[in-house]
């Protein structure tokens, strides 16, 4: 880029200056003599007149009829030959005679596939493959309904424990969506088990028909045919012997068609007469009919083959007849058609309970991936009902203590005497004695308060919170039969709206409860008074007031 932005500048010389340019050969000079000499070559030798041109082209259709007309006859020769030796089953009787036989190749192929996949054998290991996918969504469902029906059993104990104050929705109300959808699943499981019975015992009704596709190879389990087991004329060898050499001659005239197609196709590749026909003088058809006729050898020898081939189907013909007779050919073709049905039906059968299998698999493992889900909402649900239900607990005890604390206190406000001096006059002389006397001053490291625990209800399982002893100072010379018990400072409980449906979404304060700490009361003042305030609810929530 620096390079782009800078012009260079250069003196331009003065013309006197420069040297003169040197020559330089842009061609290399040739005689013509050479090139326009036109008596070494015909310069016009390739152009053809247009009837020399015509007539060729006249000659190459009768030609191309030829050609196609004995490559026709060769073709239906040969297709001849085929459909005849099919008719009479040859060589295939002669194949089966000595144990080298084929299935059909449709059929075949069909078997060989189901040999891939493990044949009937296989199907066992994907059946059980079904039983074991069925059972694993059966438990599946059944943890699910131990899951819900013991948060449910839960629930309705508290529920019949604390009464009213238990205001949270009953766990069938918030379940009933979760409950429907693992009914259809157990209704679709159940269903599912009819069909893999079915499957199953379409298995065991088939598994003697399928288990000719086990058979390697397949060719061994159909008839074969054998000699007859008692024979008159004992001529069965030289039967089958002239029938063997009747069908060699028969594949040996096959090959001599496919060679005089071959050269008859070569004599076309090399037949060119244009010379001849620019030379020519005389008539373009006493030409025709000469070159043609070099093709009538080869047509004739065509007309042999075909003639021989006849004779040779007729001669086969009757071998084959005197071969039936012998062999007694028919009950083979009937027993081995009626294999050939039987493997049709075993592949068939296969083929239908593989389908039904693979349909199953994919069913229970779409239903365990809806199941997976459901499982794991059903977790949360549990998990959210249960540290709902440990709040509530709290909350319903820390109420239940309440009101019993302000009974206590109502209670110890009616216990005055009238024998003594009110207890703040009492309170009062004590601190007047002791600031008097400092030898009498009790050390209060030694001494312990008196703390006041709200008797613990027989439906609470384990001590609420506000029960932690706290020591707190005494004043001086309290008298020991005190009946004020030092004041409790209650925490409100939280507000919670357990009216709401807990599941999905819900949200509580788990971890909002303020905690208290052991110790944290101030120390009373010396004279202190009346430690009994009517308790305030006011900043309670709505649900707990009674």
């Amino acid at each position: 880029m620096k390079e782009n932005d800078r012009v260079y500048l250069m003196r331009v010389p003065p013309a006197s200056s420069l040297t003169p340019l040197p020559t330089f050969s842009m061609v290399k000079p040739m005689p013509m003599n050479d090139v326009l000499d036109a008596s070494k070559e015909k310069m016009f030798a390739s152009l053809v007149p247009d009837s020399s041109a015509k007539a060729l082209s006249r000659y190459t259709e009768m030609l191309d009829d030829i050609i196609r007309t004995q490559a026709e006859k060769l073709q239906q020769g040969s297709e001849l030959a085929r459909v005849r030796l099919k008719e009479m089953e040859l060589p295939d009787s002669i194949l089966a005679l000595e144990g080298n036989f084929n299935l059909p190749t449709a059929l075949k192929e069909d078997v060989e596939a189901v040999q891939i996949c493990g044949g009937p054998a296989g199907l066992e290991g994907e059946l059980q493959q079904l039983k074991d996918l069925r059972r694993v969504n059966h438990e599946m469902l059944v943890q699910i309904e131990e899951q819900l029906q013991k948060e449910a059993t839960e629930d309705s104990q508290f529920r019949n424990q604390f009464g009213t104050r238990w205001t949270r929705p009953q766990s069938s109300t918030l379940t009933k969506n979760l409950q429907d959808r693992l009914n259809r699943f157990a209704g679709n499981l159940k269903q599912a088990g009819e069909s893999d019975a079915r499957i199953e015992r379409s298995m065991r009704e088939y598994s003697a028909l399928m288990s000719i596709l086990d058979s390697r190879p397949i060719e061994s389990a159909l008839p074969t045919l054998a000699r007859p087991i008692m024979s008159l004329d004992a001529d069965e060898d030289v039967v089958v012997g002239s029938l063997k050499q009747s069908l060699r001659q028969l594949e040996t005239l096959g090959a001599q068609r496919a060679g005089l197609e071959d050269m008859l196709k070569e004599m076309k590749r090399k037949d060119d007469i244009l010379p001849k026909l620019m030379t020519s003088t005389g008539s373009h058809e006493d030409l025709f009919r000469k070159e043609i006729a070099k093709y009538d050898n080869i047509c004739g020898e065509i007309a042999q083959n075909l003639e021989a081939q006849d004779q040779l189907l007729m001669h086969i013909e009757a071998q084959n007849d005197k071969f039936a007779a012998i062999f007694n050919l028919e009950d083979y073709k009937a027993s081995r058609e009626k294999g050939y049905r039987q493997i049709e039906a075993a592949v068939a059968k296969y083929q239908e309970i593989k389908e039904n299998i693979n349909e199953g698999l994919k069913f229970y493992v779409t239903l365990q991936d809806a199941i997976t889900i459901v499982k794991q909402q059903c977790s949360d649900f549990v998990m959210t009902r249960n540290i709902q239900c440990r709040e509530m607990i709290d909350d319903v005890q820390r109420q239940i203590a309440g009101l019993s604390f302000q009974e206590g206190k109502s209670n110890a406000g009616y216990s005055y005497t009238s024998a003594g001096p009110p207890p703040h006059q009492i309170q009062r002389t004590n601190s007047q004695q002791q600031q008097q006397d400092p030898s009498n001053m009790p050390n209060s490291s030694h001494t312990q308060a008196p703390t006041y625990q709200p008797p613990v209800p027989s439906y609470a399982q384990t001590p609420p919170p506000y029960t932690t002893q706290q020591q707190v100072p005494p004043p001086y010379h309290q008298p020991p039969s005190n009946p004020y018990p030092p004041p409790q400072h209650q925490q409100a409980p939280v507000g919670h709206e357990y009216g709401q449906p807990a599941y999905p979404g819900w949200q509580g304060p788990y971890y909002n409860a303020p905690s208290q700490q052991p110790g944290s009361m101030p120390r009373p003042p010396y004279t202190a008074q009346s430690p009994y305030p009517p308790p305030n609810h006011s900043n309670q929530s709505g649900y707990y007031r009674q």
